[in-house]
């Protein structure tokens, strides 16, 4: 539990060296890179663990009431490209079922940092919390991911903005 309050302070303190406002959703639609993830069980983001995600894009649609998520998660080793849409729900939360149950916020968002945390219940009932800190997007292919130990990507992709 320290570990996601040291997170999100993280997270706070980052965005709070920026004098912006804070954008709205639809503003942060575009690429994004997984900076930092942060779980109450470590066992969900190991590597090839399907909350040990490298982000790829965000985008959020107003009228719709949804994110749709772009990610990698590294399945026996090799690169699976995922795509989850969450829906907005009353409070603001996005809720998705995707490995159980996920209530998803964004606690802090400017436009070069974004910080949200995840709550997950599985389908035994286990109760997940986790905290992420994403960057904006730098043009960079998955290979160069090897030294934050996110091990090799496939072949022959990059990312671009879009």
């Amino acid at each position: 539990m320290k570990v996601l309050f040291l997170s999100l302070l993280l997270g706070v303190v980052c965005g709070a060296q920026e004098e912006e406002a804070q954008p709205s959703f639809s503003e942060l639609s575009g690429q994004w890179r997984t900076a930092y993830i942060a779980s109450s069980n470590l066992e969900k983001i190991k590597s090839n663990e399907p909350f040990r995600v490298y982000l790829q894009k965000l985008l959020f649609d107003n009228k719709k009431d949804t994110v749709d998520v772009y990610f990698y998660i590294r399945d026996k080793g090799k690169w699976d490209y995922k795509h989850v849409t969450r829906m907005k729900q009353d409070d603001g939360a996005y809720a998705v079922d995707y490995e159980g149950k996920n209530v998803f916020e964004v606690a802090y968002a400017s436009k070069h940092v974004l910080v949200a945390h995840n709550n997950n219940v599985d389908e035994h009932g286990k109760k997940t919390v986790f905290a992420e800190l994403g960057k904006l997007h730098r043009p960079l292919s998955v290979d160069q991911c090897d030294a934050r130990d996110w091990g090799k990507g496939p072949s022959g992709v990059t990312m671009k903005a879009v």
